[in-house]
C-alpha cells in the first residue's frame, strides 16, 4: 500500500467514525445503556486506532499535501497549520475520551469486549472529562468544517481540484 493510499484510507476512515460521534451524541449513549455504551466506546477504540497511525505517518513523513499553486498567499500559508491542528487536535480528542473512559466509575469495554477502564474512578472526575472531551470534540468538528469548506472552496472556486487529491479514484468521475 502506498502512503497516499494509506492516507486515504485513514482520512476516510476517520471522517465516518467523526461523522458517528456527531450523529450519536453521548446523551444518546446515556439513555440507550450498556450495549450503547460499548458500541460508543468501541467506534472510540477504532477511531484512536486510525488517529495514532496517522498521527505516527505524519511524525515520520510530515505532511503529504501542499498548498497548491493556485493558492492566494494568505491560504498558502493557512493550508498547512490547519492540517497540523488537526493532525494534533484528532490525538488530543481521542486522549480526552480515553481519559473520560479511565475516569468512570464503571467498566467500560469496547464492542462488550475489551475492556477499556478498570472502574475505579468517581462520577466527579468522569465528569470533569467529558465536559473537556465535549469541548474539544466542537473545538475539533469546527476546525473539519472550516477545512472541508477550504477544499470544496479550492475544488469548486479555484477549480485546482483539490478533492480528487483525497477521493478514491472511483468518485473522481463525480467530481
Amino acid at each position: 500500500m502506498t502512503r497516499r493510499t494509506a492516507i486515504k484510507t485513514l482520512h476516510w476512515t476517520c471522517a465516518f467514525l467523526i461523522l458517528y460521534f456527531f450523529l450519536v451524541e453521548p446523551e444518546d449513549v446515556r439513555n440507550l445503556g450498556a450495549a450503547a455504551l460499548a458500541t460508543h466506546a468501541g467506534v472510540g477504540l477504532l477511531l484512536a486506532i486510525a488517529s495514532v497511525v496517522w498521527f505516527v505517518i505524519f511524525a515520520i513523513k510530515g505532511l503529504a499535501g501542499r498548498a497548491g499553486p493556485k493558492l492566494p498567499p494568505l491560504a498558502k500559508r493557512v493550508h498547512p497549520v490547519v492540517h497540523r491542528i488537526l493532525y494534533f487536535g484528532l490525538p488530543f480528542v481521542v486522549f480526552t475520551g480515553a481519559m473520560t473512559a479511565i475516569g468512570a466509575p464503571y467498566v467500560i469495554k469496547a464492542f462488550g469486549i475489551v475492556p477499556l477502564n478498570t472502574g475505579g474512578g468517581t462520577k466527579a472526575l468522569q465528569g470533569v472529562f467529558v465536559e473537556v472531551h465535549e469541548i474539544a470534540f466542537n473545538i475539533l468538528l469546527f476546525t473539519i468544517v472550516a477545512h472541508a469548506v477550504f477544499h470544496l472552496w479550492r475544488h469548486y472556486i479555484l477549480r485546482d481540484n483539490a478533492l480528487r487529491i483525497m477521493t478514491p479514484k472511483a468518485l473522481h468521475r463525480y467530481l
